[in-house]
């Protein structure tokens, strides 16, 4: 199985600019399978299916498990460069709670931040996190399932070698699920200007306590 240096829509934000930061709401036009810089895809990958179904698979610097990225689901990508950071985990909480505060105000309350960097609702998954960083940038994305076949992330992905508590070993079936199923039609626009909100505020927030 071929692994693909990434690629995607958001790669150039991994380049600073001269901006505080910047963040790009984007929806993948193909399916693809992204793993994470310290992934071992004979772990992680059904490299059978992939292969048989002519899916790329892509490696991403930020860590965490191996995703499938669709054309059902929105990813989040944000970037903050050039200023005194944080832990990773403090990051995690303020753009997750961000991500929660934009949708409960587009009309999708109860979404909670779970495990170390899950975005849930109740015991199920919405949307997995990452963090890549390095000393000039914090680049954080969200992979949001809104309307993704389960069944796909299950043809494709094996049960990850690592998992959060609140998994409980659950299969991806029994693990995922997306904002459709759950009842959810979110507008993109919505809910794009109200997490344009909550980007400014981390923005700031940042900027005056840490810098």
């Amino acid at each position: 199985m071929q692994i693909l240096d990434y690629n995607l829509t958001d790669n150039y934000m991994l380049t600073p600019d001269d901006s505080a930061g910047r963040y790009l709401l984007w929806v993948p036009d193909s399916t693809s399978v992204v793993i994470g810089n310290g992934s071992k895809s004979e772990l992680e990958v059904n490299d059978e299916t992939v292969a048989s179904d002519n899916v790329p698979v892509y490696k991403r610097r930020t860590g965490g498990c191996a995703v499938v990225l669709s054309p059902e689901m929105w990813c989040l990508s944000c970037a903050l460069y050039g200023r005194k950071q944080i832990q990773s985990k403090d990051y995690f909480v303020l753009f997750n709670k961000a991500v929660t505060d934009a949708f409960a105000r587009a009309g999708v309350p109860g979404l909670t931040h779970r495990g170390i960097s899950d975005i849930a609702l109740g015991q199920k998954k919405i949307a997995g996190t990452a963090i890549y960083r390095n000393r000039d940038l914090v680049f954080y994305h969200a992979v949001i399932n809104i309307s993704g076949d389960v069944e796909q992330i299950s043809r494709y992905l094996k049960q990850p070698p690592r998992e959060p508590d609140y998994r409980a070993g659950r299969s991806h079936k029994e693990f995922v699920t997306s904002l459709s199923e759950a009842g959810f039609s979110p507008s993109r626009e919505k809910f794009e200007s109200e997490f344009k909100k909550e980007f400014e505020r981390i923005v700031e927030l940042l900027t005056v306590v840490y810098c």
